[in-house]
Order: C-alpha cells, then sequence, then structure tokens
C-alpha cells in the first residue's frame, strides 16, 4: 500500500514537471514571436520602407553620373515628405517621362532625398558636392527618381 501512494505521487510530480515545462516552452515561443526573434511564415527578406527604397534608388542614380562610382563617399543623406511641384522641379518628370507622364497626380507622393557626395573628378580632384533627388511614389510604389546636382556631372 505504501509504494502505490509513493508511485501516484511521483506519477503527479512527473505530470506537474511536464505541465511547467509546456507553458515555459509555450511563454518562450510567444515572446519570440513577438519580438521578431521567430519569424513565422515570413521569408528572410523584409520590404525596404519608403524613405530606404528612395534613398537606396537616389544614391545608385547618383553613382550612375560620377566618373569613379567606386572611391564615391555619401554623407549627411537625409529623405522627408516634400510636396509635389507642378509647376517647378517636377513639371519635366511628370509631363515627358514615363512611367509618371500622364499619371493623375493625386496619386503621386514625393520624396526629397539629399546629401553630400564626395567624388573623385576627371582631373584627379575630389569634388564634394550638394544633390538632391526626387523620388516619385504612385500608389505607395517607387516609380521614377530625378537627380539634381549643385555642379554638372
Amino acid at each position: 500500500m505504501g509504494s502505490q501512494d509513493s508511485d501516484r505521487r511521483g506519477g503527479r510530480g512527473r505530470l506537474f514537471l511536464v505541465a511547467v515545462l509546456i507553458v515555459a516552452g509555450a511563454a518562450i515561443v510567444g515572446i519570440a514571436v513577438a519580438t521578431g526573434g521567430l519569424r513565422l511564415g515570413r521569408t528572410g527578406h523584409s520590404t525596404p520602407s519608403a524613405e530606404q527604397a528612395a534613398q537606396e534608388s537616389c544614391q545608385s542614380d547618383v553613382l550612375k553620373r560620377l566618373v569613379a562610382p567606386a572611391t564615391t563617399h555619401f554623407s549627411g543623406i537625409r529623405a522627408e515628405a516634400s510636396s509635389l511641384e507642378t509647376d517647378g522641379k517636377d513639371l519635366f518628370p511628370l509631363t515627358l517621362e514615363e512611367p509618371l507622364k500622364g499619371i493623375d497626380i493625386s496619386r503621386i507622393t514625393v520624396l526629397n532625398v539629399s546629401g553630400v557626395v564626395n567624388a573623385p573628378t576627371e582631373v584627379g580632384s575630389t569634388l564634394e558636392d550638394h544633390f538632391d533627388c526626387r523620388a516619385y511614389f504612385v500608389d505607395g510604389k517607387l516609380a521614377h527618381t530625378m537627380v539634381l546636382f549643385d555642379h554638372s556631372h
């Protein structure tokens, strides 16, 4: 009779220990999912923010216009919302360039990316030049960029 009571108490102890381990494991998984440590149902690539997409595209466009893009350095990069200037600097891309040509302007938003580029020139000196880049989004998707430099390149 004594051995049956100890078997029951041992079984209850093991059952209690298993229940505690299950609850602790569930809590750890819940915390991992909530903090992003466990990415269920997601691929390894996250969608860049509008600011990131605009900055990357603008920097790429700046590099395409330079003599030695591999040795170019950027500094002071900022991305900020801007208004669409249909009778100013945005007139050309809105009226002549695809994919913005003919698009209803209410669907277009603009981010202005600005900064400084330090780039070698054709004669071997280094030019520090400010640039502005207009990043145009149609329905929230990056559609076009336009780079404006203080100096010609």
